[in-house]
């Protein structure tokens, strides 16, 4: 720990002398479980921090460098202790010149970064929960790789195609002998309304052994509609492992009651093996967003999990989040 805080202060210090601003925020949560949810009885409300963001990012071009240092102190988030200290991204960007264009802002990306997948890349923690590929842990946010991403030439769009180790970012050695690889395509046909579709590809081993591995699919379709104090978001995604087909959907939606306070409803369905009867469940999500001021926002949520197997009980719980930025 010691050591890793070391690293962490010299490199801010580095980055501050290279015109590195400093930025970020944290998330102080208080979360209240409804005693009647399995395995809560002992521990049914508590406070935590369930992420606080130390970024960097420098000035310098056509390379510039973004860096973001994730600290969190929660229940267990480790064997050993409640506090987690983890790089989340060590990017390069190198902007391509000669192409800019024909592709605006096109540019090459090396290390540690940003998923560009269906809600994952678009998903700014509008609810407290993760988002429904997250959520369902068939995809993470960050991994370390290479990828090429640009703009769509009369902003009508975005694409990006990456190749990854394949492990996310708390465990980014590798553990397979193929690397993932992810394609994205958004186009906006007219302003506030978004089309974008992803596929992720990549094998994984089973066990400790890399000798045997199975296939890894992921897809999704989604729709985005924003049109003045209203947000609306569909998605569809798809999943394979091995022999295994996955499937969920997520509908979201926001409306603004004023500049600062808005309401959030949320419905996720994930049916984990469509094979397999009663194996499905279900999310749904109530909000109020309060924007206290620009470093400000405040949050809460009541968030209930339901499963189609009767024999298990419904997961329900109350959030409160204040997020500071700085």
């Amino acid at each position: 720990m010691k050591y890793i805080l070391s690293v962490l202060l010299l490199g801010l210090v580095v980055f501050g002398y290279a015109e590195a601003p400093i930025y970020g925020y944290f998330w102080t949560r208080y979360t209240y479980e409804n005693p009647t949810t399995p395995e809560v009885e002992e521990n049914e409300h508590y406070f935590s921090i369930e992420r606080g963001y130390i970024r960097w990012k420098t000035k310098t071009s056509p390379v510039s460098f973004s860096g973001t240092v994730d600290i969190t102190s929660k229940q267990n988030a480790t064997a050993s202790t409640d506090w987690q200290i983890r790089l989340k991204y060590a990017q390069a960007d190198w902007k391509l010149p000669g192409i800019g264009e024909y592709l605006p802002d096109a540019k090459l990306m090396v290390g540690l970064q940003k998923v560009y997948f269906g809600i994952v890349d678009l998903w700014e923690y509008a609810v407290i929960e993760k988002n429904l590929e997250e959520a369902e842990k068939k995809m993470n946010s960050a991994e370390l790789g290479v990828g090429f991403h640009s703009l769509l030439p009369g902003g009508y769009g975005e694409f990006s195609v990456q190749a990854f180790n394949g492990n996310g970012y708390s465990h980014v050695v590798e553990v397979n002998t193929n690397k993932a690889v992810v394609g994205n395509l958004s186009i906006i046909p007219i302003a506030g309304v978004m089309l974008k579709g992803s596929y992720w590809m990549a094998e994984q081993p089973t066990g400790d052994t890399l000798v045997a591995q199975v296939d890894q699919d992921r897809y999704v379709g989604l729709l985005q509609f924003k049109r003045g104090p209203v947000t609306l978001i569909g998605e569809y995604l798809g999943t394979k492992d091995d022999e295994t087909d996955g499937m969920g959907y997520m509908g979201f939606t926001e409306f603004a009651l004023t500049k600062t306070v808005s309401i959030l409803g949320r419905y996720d369905h994930y049916d984990p093996d469509t094979d397999t009867d009663n194996d499905a469940h279900n999310r749904i999500i109530g909000g109020l967003n309060w924007k206290v001021s620009k470093h400000l926002l405040t949050q809460l949520n009541y968030q209930i999990k339901s499963y189609e197997d009767d024999n298990r009980d419904s997961e329900d719980q109350v959030m409160v989040q204040f997020k500071v930025s700085y």
